[in-house]
């Protein structure tokens, strides 16, 4: 059970635990948005970039060693179909820089044709070939370093160990990395990794020599792999998570203190409460007509107390002050409390005094200080003829106009050594006649309505 301090706390804990909850699926679906989204860059607004926000990079060059170009001659009948004797070969590299901090995945590079040429090779990865013909779209993926003439269904040409595939302008050939074989990855900078890059190649054939800057109509085409730790928010919000769970251990903590605490107000209350029965019982044991009386004051100026709207804590204050407020008459010797007939003028005048003695015993209770004040003023009339002071109306204590018809209501109620108990429709005309001049209206409406209610036994 949580306790009237800490339960809001408990509830601002929780409610801003789903706040954080929120925020991290926000940043999950964020960054599983921008994982999913495709990425197309031209190869014009990259190649030989420098710009250092740049997220990709791509440098296609040309190699000049003689190793990469050569020319080869072509048989009679492949040089009827390319419409040349001689066709040029030079070998290209492509360098691609990841220059973020996210892996690229699922990426590849198209190349458009902008004049005819032939793809001789290319490494690193397999190849789409696209070839429109007649109308008709020709298309293949292989792995030119493993490749299989036998299953080739686009156009070619053979030349001994020599397969060529004719690229008119507009066909495209797109590059794809190798997934399965772990090839040209493209993790994301760090740190420890501050240069992410991959390169592939290719053999291009033509009637004249082609440069790099024939290759610009190219585009690559990529994701990003963004691990959820990469993200900022993620990681505020795991220190403001890791923040939440040390308040919750602090509050738990706490929790336990406070029910220690709690606990013992509750033994104490209890050894307070067990301690004034017992001094309200020697007051009433000194008369057998008034045995109880005082606990039944007691929890009548309870239920007064609670009908009129009082808190908790000022509902047992009264209680307390009804057990405690005839404890004045135990300094009264038992011959006048218990005598039946008329008193005297000065036996009266002496249990008119139990009043001001329960205030001098009680003046030091500091624990409730308004039950010395119910001692000495529970006798007091509303309309100012009670004793001892004669004050009246809001001059008096609450606790005192509250503890007066409780009084008086236990004595209407009970049989006494000079009376019987009076009726029930009989205490109810003495409480509406005396509303006003002995009771506070206010306190004698809450004593009707208790009646009208059923909350009040009557003498059985």
């Amino acid at each position: 059970m949580i306790s009237r301090k800490n339960r809001l706390n408990f509830i601002l804990l929780i409610v801003f635990l789903v706040f954080i909850a929120f925020c991290f699926v926000f940043v999950f679906i964020r960054t599983e948005r921008f994982n999913k989204k495709d990425r197309v860059k031209k190869l014009s607004e990259l190649t030989g970039k420098s710009d250092k926000n740049a997220e990709l990079n791509v440098v296609i060059k040309e190699r000049n060693d003689s190793s990469a170009r050569w020319e080869f001659v072509l048989s009679d009948e492949m040089a009827e179909k390319a419409g040349a004797d001689v066709l040029k070969a030079n070998t290209f590299d492509v360098r691609i820089e990841n220059k973020s901090p996210y892996e690229i995945i699922n990426w590849n590079i198209s190349f458009e044709a902008e004049k005819p040429c032939f793809l001789g090779s290319a490494w690193c990865g397999k190849i789409d070939i696209i070839q429109q013909r007649d109308g008709k779209v020709l298309a293949q993926n292989f792995d030119l370093r493993k490749l299989n003439r036998k299953r080739i269904t686009i156009e070619k040409f053979e030349s001994g160990d020599i397969c060529l595939f004719p690229l008119n302008k507009g066909d495209v050939f797109v590059y794809y990395p190798n997934y399965e074989e772990k090839e040209c990855p493209l993790i994301g900078t760090s740190a420890g990794n501050p240069d992410s890059h991959t390169a592939i190649g290719f053999i291009i054939y033509g009637k004249n020599t082609l440069a790099s800057e024939d290759f610009f109509n190219a585009a690559i085409t990529y994701k990003f792999r963004k691990r959820i730790i990469q993200d900022p928010a993620f990681k505020i919000l795991t220190v403001i998570t890791v923040v939440w769970f040390f308040f919750l251990l602090n509050l738990l903590l706490s929790e336990d203190r406070i029910n220690e605490v709690e606990l013992l107000e509750l033994k104490d209350k209890k050894f307070i409460r067990e301690i004034m029965e017992t001094l309200s019982g020697f007051v009433d044991a000194k008369d057998p007509y008034t045995g109880g009386h005082s606990i039944r004051v007691g929890k009548y100026g309870r239920q007064l107390a609670e009908e009129m709207g009082l808190d908790k804590d000022k509902c047992e204050q009264v209680f307390y002050c009804g057990l405690l407020h005839d404890c004045g008459k135990i300094s009264i010797h038992d011959d006048i409390l218990a005598k039946p007939k008329n008193l005297s003028d000065e036996e009266f005048a002496l249990i008119k005094s139990h009043t001001v003695r329960g205030f001098e015993i009680l003046s030091d209770l500091t624990a409730i200080p308004e039950a010395c004040l119910v001692a000495r003023y529970h006798h007091e009339r509303y309309d100012g003829k009670g004793y001892p002071d004669g004050i009246s109306g809001k001059s008096i204590p609450l606790y005192a106009r509250i503890i007066c018809l409780a009084d008086a209501f236990d004595a209407m109620n009970s049989n006494r050594c000079y009376r019987n108990h009076m009726g029930p429709d009989m205490i109810i005309k003495q409480i509406n006649e005396n509303s006003g001049r002995q009771f506070d209206p206010d306190v004698a409406d809450a004593m009707l309505r208790l009646i009208m209610h059923g909350e009040i036994n009557f003498f059985d």
